[in-house]
């Protein structure tokens, strides 16, 4: 029987769209989140849903836990 790894993250994937037309069209949280996006450098202005024409897709990567629980561990954008 194989041994087990007890160095393993257990963790919950979330994907979000975020396709609004302008920065007056979109909720709070989207805008929150799209600053947070451009001020860390996860994307550019080109990359905004009514500059690129596509939505922008984020995956959230959560933790599973009890050290961990509900804490973001990685984002992906696409």
């Amino acid at each position: 029987m194989g041994e087990f790894d007890e160095n393993i993250e257990f963790t919950q994937e979330d994907v979000i769209s975020i396709a609004s037309s302008s920065w007056s069209n979109t909720t709070d949280d989207e805008e929150f989140m799209l600053n947070g996006f451009l001020e860390e450098g996860y994307i550019n202005e080109t990359m905004l849903p009514w500059n690129s024409g596509i939505p922008l897709l984020v995956k959230f990567i959560w933790g599973t836990e009890a050290h961990n629980a509900d804490k973001i561990i990685d984002i992906e954008i696409f």
